[in-house]
Protein backbone atom coordinates (compact mmCIF):
# COMPACT_ATOMS: atom_id res chain seq x y z
CA UNK A 1 0.00 0.00 0.00
CA UNK A 2 1.48 3.49 -0.95
CA UNK A 3 -0.44 6.33 1.07
CA UNK A 4 0.91 9.97 -0.02
CA UNK A 5 1.20 13.13 1.52
CA UNK A 6 3.84 11.47 4.26
CA UNK A 7 6.03 14.28 5.75
CA UNK A 8 8.96 12.68 4.97
CA UNK A 9 7.65 12.77 1.13
CA UNK A 10 8.46 16.53 1.41
CA UNK A 11 12.18 16.38 1.91
CA UNK A 12 14.40 18.36 -0.45
CA UNK A 13 14.67 15.68 -3.00
CA UNK A 14 11.52 16.66 -4.63
CA UNK A 15 13.13 19.54 -7.32
CA UNK A 16 10.58 21.99 -9.14
CA UNK A 17 9.95 20.76 -12.87
CA UNK A 18 11.79 23.15 -14.73
CA UNK A 19 10.77 24.22 -18.16
CA UNK A 20 13.65 24.98 -20.12
CA UNK A 21 14.11 28.17 -22.13
CA UNK A 22 12.91 27.68 -25.57
CA UNK A 23 16.61 27.09 -27.64
CA UNK A 24 17.00 29.31 -30.32
CA UNK A 25 19.00 27.73 -33.38
CA UNK A 26 20.04 30.19 -36.22
CA UNK A 27 20.10 29.49 -39.98
CA UNK A 28 21.52 31.27 -43.03
CA UNK A 29 20.62 31.88 -46.44
CA UNK A 30 21.79 34.09 -49.35
CA UNK A 31 20.97 37.92 -48.33
CA UNK A 32 17.76 38.69 -51.12
CA UNK A 33 20.26 40.85 -52.94
CA UNK A 34 22.59 37.83 -53.78
CA UNK A 35 20.07 34.99 -53.97
CA UNK A 36 19.62 35.35 -57.62
CA UNK A 37 15.81 34.81 -56.92
CA UNK A 38 13.53 37.32 -58.15
CA UNK A 39 9.77 37.20 -59.11
CA UNK A 40 7.29 34.27 -58.40
CA UNK A 41 8.83 31.42 -56.02
CA UNK A 42 7.10 27.93 -56.61
CA UNK A 43 7.37 25.54 -53.76
CA UNK A 44 5.85 22.75 -52.55
CA UNK A 45 6.30 23.50 -48.45
CA UNK A 46 4.73 25.89 -47.40
CA UNK A 47 4.48 26.46 -42.84
CA UNK A 48 3.25 23.53 -40.97
CA UNK A 49 -0.10 23.76 -38.82
CA UNK A 50 1.72 24.46 -35.68
CA UNK A 51 4.13 26.96 -36.96
CA UNK A 52 4.60 29.96 -35.80
CA UNK A 53 5.91 33.18 -38.08
CA UNK A 54 7.24 36.17 -36.57
CA UNK A 55 8.92 38.76 -38.69
CA UNK A 56 12.23 40.17 -36.75
CA UNK A 57 13.50 42.35 -39.83
CA UNK A 58 12.27 42.28 -43.68
CA UNK A 59 15.15 39.62 -43.90
CA UNK A 60 14.94 37.96 -40.87
CA UNK A 61 12.47 35.43 -39.55
CA UNK A 62 11.82 33.97 -36.47
CA UNK A 63 9.94 30.54 -36.71
CA UNK A 64 9.01 28.35 -33.69
CA UNK A 65 6.90 25.04 -33.03
CA UNK A 66 6.33 23.78 -29.82
CA UNK A 67 9.27 23.90 -27.49
CA UNK A 68 11.49 24.17 -30.61
CA UNK A 69 12.72 27.94 -32.69
CA UNK A 70 14.71 28.81 -35.35
CA UNK A 71 16.18 32.66 -36.62
CA UNK A 72 16.20 32.32 -40.33
CA UNK A 73 18.78 34.83 -41.76
CA UNK A 74 18.64 36.37 -45.75
CA UNK A 75 16.21 33.71 -47.15
CA UNK A 76 14.51 35.76 -50.65
CA UNK A 77 11.07 37.76 -50.47
CA UNK A 78 9.79 35.55 -52.50
CA UNK A 79 10.29 32.28 -51.00
CA UNK A 80 9.38 33.51 -47.11
CA UNK A 81 5.78 34.83 -49.78
CA UNK A 82 5.14 31.27 -50.63
CA UNK A 83 6.51 29.01 -47.27
CA UNK A 84 4.12 31.76 -45.31
CA UNK A 85 1.11 30.88 -47.18
CA UNK A 86 -1.24 29.63 -45.01
CA UNK A 87 -2.42 25.72 -44.73
CA UNK A 88 -5.99 25.76 -45.27
CA UNK A 89 -7.73 24.49 -42.11
CA UNK A 90 -8.25 20.94 -40.68
CA UNK A 91 -11.39 19.42 -42.00
CA UNK A 92 -13.18 16.38 -40.35
CA UNK A 93 -12.60 12.87 -42.33
CA UNK A 94 -16.26 12.65 -42.91
CA UNK A 95 -16.71 16.12 -44.26
CA UNK A 96 -13.72 16.04 -46.64
CA UNK A 97 -14.80 12.56 -47.69
CA UNK A 98 -18.58 13.75 -48.44
CA UNK A 99 -17.14 16.53 -50.43
CA UNK A 100 -15.80 14.26 -53.27
CA UNK A 101 -12.31 16.07 -53.18
CA UNK A 102 -9.26 14.41 -55.11
CA UNK A 103 -6.85 12.26 -53.39
CA UNK A 104 -3.81 14.33 -51.91
CA UNK A 105 -1.24 13.95 -54.30
CA UNK A 106 0.98 11.77 -52.65
CA UNK A 107 -1.47 9.14 -52.57
CA UNK A 108 -2.64 9.22 -56.77
CA UNK A 109 -0.85 6.50 -58.56
CA UNK A 110 2.44 6.93 -59.71
CA UNK A 111 3.33 9.65 -56.95
CA UNK A 112 6.05 7.43 -54.33
CA UNK A 113 6.38 10.78 -52.80
CA UNK A 114 5.00 10.52 -49.19
CA UNK A 115 3.30 13.49 -47.70
CA UNK A 116 4.42 12.43 -43.82
CA UNK A 117 8.12 13.38 -45.68
CA UNK A 118 8.31 17.24 -46.47
CA UNK A 119 11.79 16.66 -47.25
CA UNK A 120 10.77 14.85 -50.38
CA UNK A 121 9.25 18.16 -51.50
CA UNK A 122 12.93 19.43 -52.16
CA UNK A 123 14.84 16.20 -52.59
CA UNK A 124 12.34 16.25 -55.63
CA UNK A 125 12.64 19.55 -56.76
CA UNK A 126 9.72 20.95 -56.31
CA UNK A 127 11.48 23.87 -54.40
CA UNK A 128 12.14 25.91 -57.79
CA UNK A 129 14.79 25.40 -60.31
CA UNK A 130 15.49 28.96 -59.72
CA UNK A 131 16.50 28.86 -56.47
CA UNK A 132 20.60 28.82 -55.04
CA UNK A 133 21.74 25.26 -53.45
CA UNK A 134 22.19 27.62 -50.08
CA UNK A 135 18.11 28.26 -50.30
CA UNK A 136 17.49 24.74 -51.05
CA UNK A 137 19.36 23.25 -48.02
CA UNK A 138 17.80 25.76 -46.17
CA UNK A 139 14.59 25.08 -47.11
CA UNK A 140 15.33 21.21 -46.65
CA UNK A 141 16.67 21.60 -43.22
CA UNK A 142 13.14 23.61 -41.89
CA UNK A 143 11.36 21.19 -43.65
CA UNK A 144 13.41 17.86 -41.72
CA UNK A 145 13.28 19.94 -38.27
CA UNK A 146 9.49 19.96 -38.67
CA UNK A 147 9.16 23.70 -39.56
CA UNK A 148 7.85 23.45 -42.60
CA UNK A 149 5.57 20.93 -44.56
CA UNK A 150 4.84 19.56 -47.97
CA UNK A 151 1.64 21.61 -49.51
CA UNK A 152 -1.52 19.39 -49.59
CA UNK A 153 -2.73 18.09 -52.34
CA UNK A 154 -6.40 18.94 -51.63
CA UNK A 155 -9.15 19.27 -48.66
CA UNK A 156 -9.12 15.60 -47.44
CA UNK A 157 -5.34 15.50 -47.02
CA UNK A 158 -5.24 12.91 -44.40
CA UNK A 159 -2.42 14.94 -42.42
CA UNK A 160 -5.30 18.06 -42.08
CA UNK A 161 -8.08 15.60 -41.48
CA UNK A 162 -9.14 15.02 -37.26
CA UNK A 163 -11.82 12.41 -36.84
CA UNK A 164 -14.04 14.86 -36.07
CA UNK A 165 -14.09 18.66 -36.07
CA UNK A 166 -14.06 18.64 -32.41
CA UNK A 167 -10.61 17.29 -32.30
CA UNK A 168 -8.90 19.80 -35.07
CA UNK A 169 -7.25 21.70 -32.31
CA UNK A 170 -5.63 18.29 -30.51
CA UNK A 171 -4.17 17.44 -34.02
CA UNK A 172 -2.86 21.13 -34.89
CA UNK A 173 -1.50 20.73 -30.92
CA UNK A 174 -0.08 16.99 -31.61
CA UNK A 175 1.52 18.52 -35.49
CA UNK A 176 3.71 20.70 -32.81
CA UNK A 177 5.25 17.64 -31.36
CA UNK A 178 4.87 14.83 -34.20
CA UNK A 179 4.92 16.39 -37.46
CA UNK A 180 2.98 14.97 -40.32
CA UNK A 181 2.72 11.64 -38.18
CA UNK A 182 0.33 13.57 -35.54
CA UNK A 183 -3.10 12.26 -38.01
CA UNK A 184 -1.60 8.63 -37.30
CA UNK A 185 -0.85 8.80 -33.27
CA UNK A 186 -4.56 10.85 -32.64
CA UNK A 187 -5.82 8.06 -35.21
CA UNK A 188 -4.26 5.40 -32.57
CA UNK A 189 -6.47 7.74 -29.36
CA UNK A 190 -9.31 6.45 -31.27
CA UNK A 191 -8.64 3.12 -30.74
CA UNK A 192 -7.52 2.63 -27.10
CA UNK A 193 -8.71 1.81 -24.03
CA UNK A 194 -8.39 3.36 -20.43
CA UNK A 195 -10.21 2.15 -17.64
CA UNK A 196 -10.09 4.80 -14.65
CA UNK A 197 -10.94 2.92 -11.40
CA UNK A 198 -11.72 5.10 -8.13
CA UNK A 199 -14.45 6.73 -6.44
CA UNK A 200 -12.56 9.96 -5.96
CA UNK A 201 -13.48 13.03 -7.62
CA UNK A 202 -10.63 12.83 -10.08
CA UNK A 203 -11.96 9.83 -11.52
CA UNK A 204 -14.92 11.08 -13.58
CA UNK A 205 -13.04 14.38 -14.50
CA UNK A 206 -9.63 12.65 -15.60
CA UNK A 207 -12.21 10.47 -17.64
CA UNK A 208 -13.83 13.15 -19.69
CA UNK A 209 -10.39 14.81 -20.34
CA UNK A 210 -9.07 11.49 -21.81
CA UNK A 211 -12.19 11.35 -23.47
CA UNK A 212 -11.88 14.85 -24.82
CA UNK A 213 -8.66 14.39 -26.02
CA UNK A 214 -9.79 11.60 -28.31
CA UNK A 215 -9.11 8.55 -26.76
CA UNK A 216 -11.61 6.75 -28.13
CA UNK A 217 -12.88 3.91 -25.21
CA UNK A 218 -12.73 5.55 -21.50
CA UNK A 219 -14.78 3.27 -18.84
CA UNK A 220 -15.00 4.28 -15.30
CA UNK A 221 -15.56 1.79 -12.84
CA UNK A 222 -16.04 3.20 -9.66
CA UNK A 223 -18.86 1.81 -7.17
CA UNK A 224 -21.34 3.32 -4.55
CA UNK A 225 -23.40 6.45 -5.45
CA UNK A 226 -22.46 10.17 -6.20
CA UNK A 227 -21.77 12.14 -2.79
CA UNK A 228 -21.35 16.15 -3.08
CA UNK A 229 -17.76 15.76 -2.43
CA UNK A 230 -17.31 13.50 -5.60
CA UNK A 231 -18.58 16.70 -7.65
CA UNK A 232 -15.79 18.58 -10.15
CA UNK A 233 -15.46 20.90 -13.07
CA UNK A 234 -16.16 18.42 -16.07
CA UNK A 235 -16.61 15.38 -13.43
CA UNK A 236 -20.07 14.43 -11.97
CA UNK A 237 -22.34 17.40 -10.61
CA UNK A 238 -24.32 18.14 -7.46
CA UNK A 239 -27.07 17.25 -9.67
CA UNK A 240 -25.80 13.72 -9.55
CA UNK A 241 -26.48 13.44 -5.89
CA UNK A 242 -27.51 10.10 -4.77
CA UNK A 243 -27.18 8.52 -8.62
CA UNK A 244 -25.07 5.35 -9.19
CA UNK A 245 -21.15 7.07 -9.91
CA UNK A 246 -20.31 4.63 -12.27
CA UNK A 247 -23.89 5.87 -14.43
CA UNK A 248 -22.91 9.92 -13.53
CA UNK A 249 -19.02 9.30 -14.69
CA UNK A 250 -20.83 8.07 -17.99
CA UNK A 251 -23.03 10.59 -18.32
CA UNK A 252 -19.88 13.10 -18.08
CA UNK A 253 -17.75 11.45 -20.23
CA UNK A 254 -20.84 12.11 -22.95
CA UNK A 255 -20.91 15.35 -22.23
CA UNK A 256 -17.00 15.89 -22.59
CA UNK A 257 -17.04 13.69 -26.23
CA UNK A 258 -20.30 12.47 -27.45
CA UNK A 259 -18.67 9.32 -29.43
CA UNK A 260 -16.57 7.83 -26.46
CA UNK A 261 -17.39 4.25 -26.12
CA UNK A 262 -17.62 3.90 -22.03
CA UNK A 263 -18.58 0.57 -21.81
CA UNK A 264 -15.70 -1.97 -19.89
CA UNK A 265 -13.17 -3.47 -21.96
CA UNK A 266 -13.38 -6.69 -23.17
CA UNK A 267 -11.63 -9.41 -21.08
CA UNK A 268 -9.79 -10.91 -24.30
CA UNK A 269 -8.68 -7.16 -24.78
CA UNK A 270 -7.39 -5.53 -21.53
CA UNK A 271 -7.28 -1.91 -21.12
CA UNK A 272 -3.83 -0.24 -22.77
CA UNK A 273 -3.94 1.71 -19.46
CA UNK A 274 -5.32 1.77 -15.90
CA UNK A 275 -5.44 4.60 -13.90
CA UNK A 276 -6.41 3.99 -9.86
CA UNK A 277 -8.23 7.19 -8.98
CA UNK A 278 -8.87 6.54 -5.39
CA UNK A 279 -9.62 8.61 -1.95
CA UNK A 280 -7.72 5.63 0.10
CA UNK A 281 -3.94 3.49 -0.34
CA UNK A 282 -3.92 1.44 -3.28
CA UNK A 283 -3.94 -2.28 -1.54
CA UNK A 284 -1.37 -4.97 -2.26
CA UNK A 285 -3.81 -7.39 -3.55
CA UNK A 286 -4.57 -4.52 -6.17
CA UNK A 287 -0.63 -4.12 -7.03
CA UNK A 288 -0.31 -7.71 -7.62
CA UNK A 289 -3.20 -7.99 -9.77
CA UNK A 290 -1.97 -5.84 -12.40
CA UNK A 291 1.33 -7.14 -11.97
CA UNK A 292 -0.12 -10.51 -12.70
CA UNK A 293 -1.67 -9.15 -15.92
CA UNK A 294 0.73 -7.46 -16.84
CA UNK A 295 -1.28 -4.25 -17.01
CA UNK A 296 0.30 -0.80 -17.03
CA UNK A 297 -0.99 1.94 -14.55
CA UNK A 298 -0.64 5.30 -13.34
CA UNK A 299 -1.92 6.42 -9.52
CA UNK A 300 -3.22 9.48 -9.10
CA UNK A 301 -4.38 11.37 -5.60
CA UNK A 302 -5.45 13.80 -3.63
CA UNK A 303 -4.90 15.19 -0.21
CA UNK A 304 -6.25 18.20 1.69
CA UNK A 305 -4.20 20.53 -0.24
CA UNK A 306 -1.75 18.29 -2.22
CA UNK A 307 -1.91 15.92 -5.64
CA UNK A 308 0.21 13.32 -6.39
CA UNK A 309 0.74 11.77 -9.95
CA UNK A 310 2.36 8.45 -10.00
CA UNK A 311 4.35 6.54 -10.36
CA UNK A 312 2.95 5.37 -13.94
CA UNK A 313 4.26 1.44 -13.73
CA UNK A 314 5.02 -0.72 -16.55
CA UNK A 315 5.19 -3.84 -14.21
CA UNK A 316 9.00 -5.94 -14.68
CA UNK A 317 10.44 -2.46 -15.91
CA UNK A 318 9.89 0.51 -13.96
CA UNK A 319 9.66 0.66 -10.11
CA UNK A 320 5.95 0.26 -9.09
CA UNK A 321 4.14 0.93 -5.23
CA UNK A 322 5.93 -0.80 -2.87
CA UNK A 323 9.36 0.12 -4.27
CA UNK A 324 8.08 3.74 -3.15
CA UNK A 325 7.15 1.99 -0.14
CA UNK A 326 10.56 0.25 0.48
CA UNK A 327 12.34 3.63 -0.44
CA UNK A 328 10.51 5.37 2.29
CA UNK A 329 11.15 2.80 4.91
CA UNK A 330 14.67 3.07 4.28
CA UNK A 331 14.71 6.32 5.17
CA UNK A 332 12.02 6.48 7.76
CA UNK A 333 11.80 3.56 10.27
CA UNK A 334 8.53 4.14 11.36
CA UNK A 335 6.82 4.24 7.98
CA UNK A 336 5.59 1.00 8.25
CA UNK A 337 2.98 1.43 11.36
CA UNK A 338 2.17 5.13 9.57
CA UNK A 339 1.04 3.05 6.48
CA UNK A 340 -0.92 1.48 8.30
CA UNK A 341 -2.79 4.13 9.87
CA UNK A 342 -2.65 6.25 6.74
CA UNK A 343 -5.10 3.42 5.47
CA UNK A 344 -7.89 4.63 7.92
CA UNK A 345 -9.85 7.39 6.30
CA UNK A 346 -10.44 10.73 7.37
CA UNK A 347 -13.19 11.41 9.87
CA UNK A 348 -14.87 13.93 8.26
CA UNK A 349 -14.41 11.73 4.80
CA UNK A 350 -12.30 13.16 1.98
CA UNK A 351 -10.57 16.33 1.60
CA UNK A 352 -8.69 17.95 -1.07
CA UNK A 353 -9.68 21.37 -2.90
CA UNK A 354 -11.02 21.53 -6.46
CA UNK A 355 -8.52 24.02 -8.05
CA UNK A 356 -5.58 21.04 -7.39
CA UNK A 357 -7.90 18.17 -8.25
CA UNK A 358 -8.68 19.99 -11.33
CA UNK A 359 -4.78 20.60 -11.96
CA UNK A 360 -4.37 17.18 -11.26
CA UNK A 361 -6.46 15.94 -13.75
CA UNK A 362 -5.43 17.61 -16.53
CA UNK A 363 -1.45 17.31 -15.49
CA UNK A 364 -2.79 13.22 -14.91
CA UNK A 365 -4.16 13.55 -18.38
CA UNK A 366 -1.09 14.40 -19.96
CA UNK A 367 0.87 11.78 -18.57
CA UNK A 368 -1.77 8.98 -19.67
CA UNK A 369 -1.69 10.78 -23.37
CA UNK A 370 1.98 10.40 -23.57
CA UNK A 371 2.05 7.16 -22.50
CA UNK A 372 -1.11 6.13 -25.06
CA UNK A 373 0.90 8.30 -27.72
CA UNK A 374 4.31 6.74 -27.22
CA UNK A 375 6.30 8.75 -25.63
CA UNK A 376 8.14 8.77 -22.67
CA UNK A 377 5.84 10.06 -19.55
CA UNK A 378 7.80 11.93 -16.79
CA UNK A 379 5.57 9.70 -14.18
CA UNK A 380 7.79 6.56 -14.78
CA UNK A 381 10.32 5.79 -11.76
CA UNK A 382 8.96 8.88 -10.55
CA UNK A 383 5.73 10.95 -9.03
CA UNK A 384 5.03 14.82 -9.99
CA UNK A 385 3.86 16.73 -6.72
CA UNK A 386 1.56 19.64 -5.85
CA UNK A 387 1.56 20.87 -2.30
CA UNK A 388 -0.60 24.56 -1.72
CA UNK A 389 0.54 27.14 -1.61
CA UNK A 390 3.45 26.86 -4.08
CA UNK A 391 1.84 25.89 -7.70
CA UNK A 392 4.94 23.98 -8.95
CA UNK A 393 4.75 20.33 -9.96
CA UNK A 394 7.86 18.95 -8.34
CA UNK A 395 9.41 15.57 -9.43
CA UNK A 396 10.51 13.13 -7.42
CA UNK A 397 12.53 9.84 -8.56
CA UNK A 398 11.33 6.39 -7.58
CA UNK A 399 14.17 4.18 -8.54
CA UNK A 400 13.55 0.17 -8.58
CA UNK A 401 14.53 -1.10 -5.14
CA UNK A 402 15.98 -4.25 -5.18
CA UNK A 403 14.53 -5.50 -2.24
CA UNK A 404 11.09 -5.01 -4.34
CA UNK A 405 9.36 -8.35 -5.42
CA UNK A 406 8.21 -6.41 -9.34
CA UNK A 407 10.85 -7.71 -11.27
CA UNK A 408 10.15 -11.33 -10.53
CA UNK A 409 6.39 -11.45 -10.22
CA UNK A 410 4.82 -13.65 -12.46
CA UNK A 411 2.45 -12.46 -15.37
CA UNK A 412 -0.48 -13.92 -17.13
CA UNK A 413 0.09 -16.06 -19.76
CA UNK A 414 -2.13 -13.89 -22.03
CA UNK A 415 -0.76 -11.01 -20.83
CA UNK A 416 0.83 -8.01 -22.88
CA UNK A 417 4.57 -6.69 -23.20
CA UNK A 418 4.77 -4.23 -20.62
CA UNK A 419 4.14 -0.79 -22.16
CA UNK A 420 3.18 -2.30 -25.59
CA UNK A 421 -0.38 -1.58 -27.23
Amino acid sequence: MTPSNHPSDRASDAEPDRQPDREVETASAPRARDAGTSGGFDTDLTLGPATRLLWRSPDCVHLEVGDRAVVVEGLPAPVLRAVAASLPPPRSRAVATRSGAPAPAAQRAGDPRDPRNPADSVNSGDSGDSAPPAVRDTLRALAEAGFLWRRPGGPDDRRLSPPGPRLAPELTSLAGRHGPAAADVLAARQTARVVVHGASRLAAQLGAVLASAGVGRVHCSGGGDVRLHCAAPGGVTPGDEGRPLQQAAEHALRRAAPEVDTGPPDPDEPADLTVLALDEPVSDDRRLALHALDAPYLVVRLGADSGVIGPLVLPGLTSCLRCADLHRQDRDPAWAALSVQLTIGRRHGPASSVAVATLVAGAAAVQALAFLDGEQPAAVNATLEVQLPDWRLRRRSWPMHPECDCAQLPQSPTGRAAGQR
